[in-house]
């Protein structure tokens, strides 16, 4: 029942964010009570928690499995960069989980920082091959990814520009990785 009630909020969160949605429609759509659904979330914060820690714990599993079917550091950076655990969340709830939901923030920044030095660790594999330039600091070329594709982007943007998430992402890595000039 647990994993039906995180489930059933994961998909509410989708539709209506972190505030719009509440108890009463997931006791609604699992036809149960609220006494029911308090046996296993104290409060709607309570089940929030729930759901961020169990999607970092996802993603880092699933970089981690991506990495491991990858043979170059170049498709190994590419999965720490394109994979996510709920591609279908829009990232505004990112940013309403940021603002109304510090107590978060630290679960967010454990994702941040567990991507960061696995990117780290690839960008050194490919200084130390020769594949990339030397004479590029590692951390300015991190700050830079950092900065640009591990951050999360404006639905806004998105919306307005007809694009998707993954066609940004995929854009924005070709920007870094081979610039704006033709060869």
């Amino acid at each position: 029942m647990r994993e039906r009630i995180i489930q059933t909020a994961t998909e509410l969160i989708k539709q209506y964010g972190l505030r719009g949605f509440t108890l009463d429609d997931i006791t609604g759509e699992l036809s149960m009570s609220k006494k029911t659904l308090y046996k296993y979330f104290a409060s709607k914060n309570d089940l929030i928690s729930e759901i961020v820690q169990k999607a970092a714990e996802i993603e880092k599993q699933r970089v981690l499995q991506e990495i491991d079917r990858c043979t170059t550091w170049f498709e190994k950076l590419n999965a720490i960069l394109s994979v996510y655990s709920y591609p279908a969340i829009p990232f505004r709830v990112i940013h309403e989980l940021q603002r109304y939901f510090p107590a978060e923030q630290k679960t967010i920044e454990e994702i941040r920082r567990f991507r960061e030095q696995m990117a780290m660790t690839v960008l050194e594999e490919g200084i130390a091959i020769g594949e990339i330039r030397d004479d590029l600091d590692p951390a300015i070329m991190l700050l830079t990814l950092t900065k640009t594709v591990l951050s999360p982007m404006d639905d806004e943007f998105l919306n307005a520009n007809d694009i998707t998430i993954n066609q940004l992402l995929e854009q924005m890595k070709k920007l870094l990785f081979y610039g704006i000039l033709n060869r």
